[in-house]
């Protein structure tokens, strides 16, 4: 029997005079309590006024042991307590990186022909090739869940994307709009970091890339205006482009349209093509960037901190603009002295005057990938802390915590460069009023 089944048969046995919905609430707070605490769930039932008993009393109680903070300021809140399932068997793998080599490699029939189709059937001489109509006939009806995408590296798709090529981002409900356009240039990443928002919705069994590049550049060509775009949406920018080779050809089309700013925003340190072409100053290279604690114990298989630096370093000497993005800024016991670090360690690796924008934003997530995070990263911590259901439905830190979050780093960011601009990711409009 798993550990949260216990946890089940223990509140079934002990509070069976109570309906199944509040059977779920107390087995919720069960499992994270002794999870955050680092107990067997029998040390936290001890505390439990014992049976039979009201159920508000059983809340009250795992309540006030689970969020002190709010209950001691005694904030209006209301936690989530849906129902708790680890399946071991959907465990991810984060004990050796795996190297990028397709099993099969999916091709439509209207790009087999394509110069791009030769490229990728050449970087995976072994993988086994099938020409399909379409990825979409191909799939049919089908989802994927969770264990599908443990195992998304092992299927490779080479696409004619026909839409979607310049869309707005798609921002939180009542968020600042961030007046960012996205470019759909591939779906899936290599990286396994436990909070990453792809694992909640991407219904794919493998890494889809497009293969008609072209046609985004015309599509911009029809947009007809400059704007601030970029392509990260569902993939990580640059994690795949020693295969598509892409990023030249984006550097040097919108090298001639110096007022739009093209971002490619990555956690790798692939950096190789872009920096064997001439730079532009509205090609932004930037990088996701936490301390190295959270880079070795969240962020699996991505670049080191100081090799993202380092990159960054290449791509600015090559005359690119770079940016970072503190997001999601992770609170845990220490993070002042590791966070005020790394805004020191990032501007002695980049000059100010090369950073075109800096955001920041704080974990958050839905209700769904909580739960998925709780089956892919079973040991994980980044859960523990206290979460509530914020203005756009997403479980977030409490309102005072991301204050002080963003009050320290803008602090820190402005004693090293004064001048960058700083926004709010995905952040409630009020919330800027704030700081």
């Amino acid at each position: 029997m798993s550990h949260t089944e216990q946890i089940k048969a223990f509140v079934k046995k002990y509070y069976y005079y109570l309906g199944i919905n509040k059977q779920q609430e107390i087995t919720r707070l069960l499992f994270e309590i002794a999870k955050r605490e680092r107990i067997d769930y029998t040390k936290v039932a001890e505390g439990l006024p014992k049976p039979p008993v009201r159920f508000s009393e059983i809340k009250n109680y795992l309540v006030m042991r689970r969020y002190p903070s709010f209950t001691k300021t005694g904030q209006g809140f209301k936690p989530s307590f849906f129902d708790v399932t680890i399946d071991p068997k959907l465990k991810a793998d984060v004990t050796l990186k795996q190297q990028f080599k397709p099993k099969n490699l999916f091709i439509e029939e209207s790009v087999s022909h394509t110069e791009m189709a030769n490229r990728v059937s050449a970087h995976f001489p072994e993988g086994n090739i099938e020409i399909i109509k379409t990825y979409k006939q191909h799939l049919g009806k089908r989802r994927f869940g969770i264990d599908d995408y443990n195992k998304r590296l092992e299927n490779f798709y080479l696409v004619r994307e026909d839409y979607d090529f310049f869309k707005k981002c798609p921002c939180s409900a009542n968020s600042a709009f961030c007046g960012y356009f996205v470019v759909n240039l591939g779906s899936g990443c290599p990286y396994e970091c436990s909070y990453c928002v792809l694992q909640d919705y991407i219904n794919s069994p493998g890494i889809i890339i497009p293969a008609n590049i072209e046609d985004f550049f015309a599509a911009y060509r029809r947009l007809g205006r400059d704007i601030r775009c970029g392509s990260c949406e569902l993939t990580d920018s640059l994690a795949f482009d020693h295969i598509t080779g892409y990023s030249p050809r984006i550097v040097d089309f919108f090298r001639h349209y110096p007022k739009t700013m093209y971002e490619l925003k990555t956690k790798s340190d692939n950096v190789e093509l872009l920096t064997s072409v001439p730079g532009a100053r509205n090609i932004i290279i930037s990088w996701s960037l936490n301390p190295q604690k959270i880079v070795e114990t969240v962020e699996y298989f991505t670049a080191p901190l100081m090799q993202r630096l380092e990159a960054a370093q290449r791509c600015a000497t090559s005359g690119y603009r770079v940016a970072f993005h503190f997001d999601p800024m992770i609170y845990y016991q220490g993070w002042e002295a590791d966070y005020e670090a790394l805004v020191d360690t990032t501007f002695h690796a980049v000059d100010g005057c090369d950073v075109a924008w800096i955001s920041l934003g704080t974990l958050r997530m839905t209700q769904r990938l909580k739960k998925i995070i709780e089956n892919r990263f079973p040991d994980n911590t980044i859960l523990d802390e206290e979460f509530f259901t914020g203005h756009d439905g997403k479980l977030r830190y409490p309102d005072e915590l991301r204050v002080l979050l963003y009050k320290n780093m803008t602090s820190w960011i402005r004693k090293r460069c004064k001048d960058v601009p700083i926004y709010l990711c995905m952040e409630e409009k009020s919330m800027r009023l704030k700081l």
